[in-house]
């Protein structure tokens, strides 16, 4: 039996944190159709990792990595399961924009044709194995600058983030270096804003989209406050505080709480003295 495979590698801040999330919570309805490998999974975080380091360090050593963690993941997959495989990791796409020197995607064409050949030589080469890439034209580049103000003490502006990454935003560029790079395999991408629900375009790919109706949907993750919080953060970032006012002022920006009753939140100026 050919075992088929879909996966799915980002890009990041494309609702892919939702679209996992969904799956986690309709795991039992989902597992007798498909056969699921999501991020934060152990099991395919060694794979992972090494994209990961592939995209901030290109080389033939980082190369190789990819492929033994790709062929010890698929030899460990029964070759007589009747389930299509999906693998969900936008981390499979290289790191975040902005992080490790990574100004763009490039890494990912050749991360998925190193992650190809190792399921076509563990599987056989006519196995099937897909690509669905789901990206983001509207407020892509805000989102990611937030990613990096949250997980960072990222203290660049917005503008200078949005003209420095800019080129990262041509997602169109990224899935057409993958296809002509894999010509025989269908690469398949859509705006999360056209999907209804990052969840459909990957139930549809494999098959289920009948099942949609029937699932439960957790609230959208990892989304944006609203409001001033990317201000309030950056300034925070600005600022001289550190340890846990710092940490206590961060949490409630990000969650969108009020600040006035927390330590020094009341005097907490968010008028930027650094520029």
């Amino acid at each position: 039996m050919t075992r088929r495979i879909l996966i799915h590698p980002g890009f990041h801040k494309t609702g892919t944190t939702t679209l996992q999330e969904t799956l986690r919570v309709n795991r039992a309805l989902l597992t007798p159709h498909v056969e699921m490998y999501i991020a934060g999974d152990l099991t395919q975080a060694l794979l992972a990792g090494a994209t990961i380091e592939f995209s901030a360090d290109r080389c033939k050593q980082t190369r190789d990595i990819i492929a033994e963690e790709a062929e010890a993941l698929f030899d460990s997959l029964g070759p007589d399961d009747p389930r299509p495989i999906l693998m969900s990791n936008e981390s499979l796409s290289g790191h975040g924009i902005g992080h490790k020197g990574v100004h763009r995607y490039a890494a990912t064409a050749p991360a998925m044709k190193v992650i190809h050949d190792a399921w076509r030589r563990v599987m056989g080469p006519e196995a099937p194995f897909e690509i669905y890439i789901s990206t983001r034209q509207k407020g892509w580049l805000a989102s990611c600058y937030w990613q990096r103000l949250k997980k960072k003490r990222f203290r660049m502006a917005l503008d200078e983030f949005e003209e420095k990454f800019a080129g990262a935003a041509d997602h169109a560029a990224i899935i057409k270096a993958t296809r002509n790079m894999l010509p025989d395999v269908p690469v398949t991408s859509c705006d999360v804003a056209d999907a209804g629900h990052p969840v459909r375009p990957v139930l549809d790919l494999l098959g289920l989209g009948a099942l949609f109706d029937d699932l439960t949907l957790p609230a959208n993750e990892n989304t944006y406050p609203g409001g001033d919080a990317r201000d309030r953060l950056l300034a925070l970032n600005r600022s001289d505080l550190f340890g846990p006012e710092y940490w206590a002022l961060k949490k409630a920006i990000i969650n969108g709480e009020s600040t006035s009753d927390l330590p020094l939140g009341d005097q907490f100026d968010l008028r930027d003295d650094h520029e």
